[in-house]
Formats: structure tokens, C-alpha cells, sequence
């Protein structure tokens, strides 16, 4: 199911625009402040572990925190990916599925390696190793890791999407991407045209999209997609100049053609990076409610 708003401004895929490439700058140095930002209190009626080891690749330690909700039965689980670009960002930064506890779902939002320490797939080998990490240690938070669900925003709506696809949908039962990287090949050579000098495609993938271009499939989720993938909530912002809304609509289009259950939602006069209102993040509770549920 698509929904969107009625005849909405398209952002052209293909455009150069100044000001997008200002507002990339901004995006990147709000990020950069993660670091500084505050955990949110535990809440009534769950408990929270902050910084929980679940894998030291090369000596890197990773991190994740749990956000669990106070519950009779071990509760399922959603992973979240932060956003920014692969080289910016935090596990406790912009959670945008936090409030999932109040649901009777639990939350691990989880630190992976930059891309300023390791190239891709270290991303996804890492998302991958927290996945697993659940499903052997969770029961031991009151998780049931069983029934686990992905999310992400931005470059983490990719390694959500590109985890589902590579765990396979008896482990990962449902993804919510919000304005995600679904194709790099096609975003990459977008940023060739805008020079936008500060190419981070280039920096996941160790090169040029042109001289990495199988690995920039590889980490494309449009081009895993195919009848075994779990269902799909995707959620974008109509005016994003940083991954254009058609992005997602190729995506969402050919979820459908693969017969994938998936719904888009565009979200009018939005850019990149928001923050779910209640009716939209009413809309993910429900969608992982029905996919997590016994």
C-alpha cells in the first residue's frame, strides 16, 4: 500500500542543487554532536542496559543498548541502526523507535564499526553479529530474540534492509526503513553529478562507485530483493534532498512486483532526518505489533 499526499512536489534524482548540498553539511554536523547528547531517563514499566558488549571485531569494541519493557513473557525485539552516512553518529542518538517499550516490544539499538575503521560489509557483519548476539544472550534481558524485527534510518535503513535480506525472514520478521539508502550505485553517481566534494558512498566502499560497482550492488537492497523477504514499512520525506522520495518508490515498487508485503508512506513537506509523529510511529507499533506477534 502507498500512501502519500495528493500531487506532491517530486525531487528530481538527477538535480544540482546548492542548497542540498548545504543542508548535507548541516545534516553531518549534527551528527558529529551525537557524542554530546544525553540518554534519555528509564521510563515506568521497563528497564535499560546501557552498553552492552556484543562483539569486538579487530579489537573494536561494540556496544548496544536494551531498552526492554517490564513484561509477563520475554518480550520480541526490534534492532535499530542509526543514521549518518556510515561515518557519523551514536547508538543512543535519535532512536526514533525509543517509545516500541510501551508497546510490550523491546528496543537494542546498536553501535557498528565506521566507515573511517573498516569498509564495507564490516557494517552488516557487525548488525549481523548483534542479531546473533540476541538470539544467543537475550533471554537472559527478558528478550525473546525469536521474534526479531529491524529498523533504521537513513544509511541504517540500509544495513536494516540488507539484513533482512541476508538473515532471511525466519530471523528477521519485519523492517521499518525510514528515508533509506536503497540503491548506492544510482545515490553514488547522484553525488558525482552534484560534487558534493564529500562523498561518503566512496568512503563505505573504499573507491569509486564505478570501480566498486559490485560491492555497491551487494550493499543495495534493491538488489536483494525477492519473495522470501520479510514485509516492509517504508517511511520518507517528501521534500528529502539528501535520498530522493523515488528512491524509495523504486524500492517499494519492486517489493510489490516481488510480491513482498510493503507499504510506503510519504510524509508531506518533510526532508531528511525527522523524527516520527504519533500517528506515524502509532503506524510502526502496529506494523511490528502484528509481524512480532506470537
Amino acid at each position: 500500500m502507498l500512501t502519500r499526499a495528493p500531487d506532491p512536489q517530486q525531487v528530481s534524482a538527477t538535480g544540482n542543487s546548492a542548497a542540498s548540498i548545504g543542508w548535507l553539511c548541516c545534516f553531518i554536523a549534527a551528527l558529529l554532536l551525537a557524542g554530546c547528547s544525553t540518554y534519555g531517563p528509564e521510563r515506568p514499566g521497563e528497564k535499560v542496559y546501557r552498553d552492552v558488549l556484543f562483539a569486538a571485531p579487530g579489537g573494536h569494541k561494540l556496544r548496544m543498548d536494551l531498552y526492554v519493557p517490564k513484561t509477563a513473557k520475554p518480550a520480541p525485539v526490534v534492532m535499530w541502526m542509526f543514521g549518518g552516512c556510515w561515518r557519523f553518529g551514536s547508538k543512543g542518538y535519535h532512536v526514533n523507535v525509543r517509545d516500541l517499550t510501551s508497546a510490550g516490544i523491546a528496543v537494542a539499538s546498536i553501535q557498528y564499526r565506521m566507515s573511517n575503521c573498516a569498509v564495507y560489509p564490516a557494517q552488516l557483519e557487525d548488525c549481523r553479529a548483534a542479531a546473533q548476539w540476541l538470539r544467543d544472550n537475550g533471554a537472559r534481558y527478558g528478550i525473546d530474540a525469536k521474534r526479531m524485527g529491524a529498523s533504521g534510518e537513513s544509511s541504517g535503513g540500509q544495513l536494516a534492509a540488507v539484513l533482512a535480506a541476508t538473515e532471511g525472514k525466519s530471523r528477521i520478521q519485519a523492517v521499518c526503513a525510514l528515508y533509506p539508502v536503497t540503491d548506492l550505485i544510482e545515490l553514488g553517481r547522484l553525488y558525482e553529478k552534484r560534487s558534493v566534494g564529500l562523498n561518503l558512498i566512496e568512503k563505505l566502499l573504499g573507491g569509486s562507485v564505478e570501480k566498486k560497482i559490485d560491492l555497491a550492488a551487494d550493499a543495495s537492497p534493491v538488489y536483494h530483493i525477492n519473495s522470501s523477504l520479510p514485509p516492509f514499512l517504508i517511511i520518507h520525506g517528501e521534500r528529502d534532498k539528501i535520498i530522493p522520495v523515488e528512491h524509495s518508490e523504486w524500492f517499494f515498487r519492486t517489493l510489490e512486483e516481488a510480491r513482498v508485503e510493503a507499504q510506503l508512506i510519504v510524509v508531506p513537506g518533510k526532508g531528511h532526518w525527522f523524527r516520527l509523529n504519533n500517528e506515524q510511529f502509532a503506524e510502526v507499533s502496529r506494523f511490528f505489533q502484528v509481524h512480532l506477534a506470537r
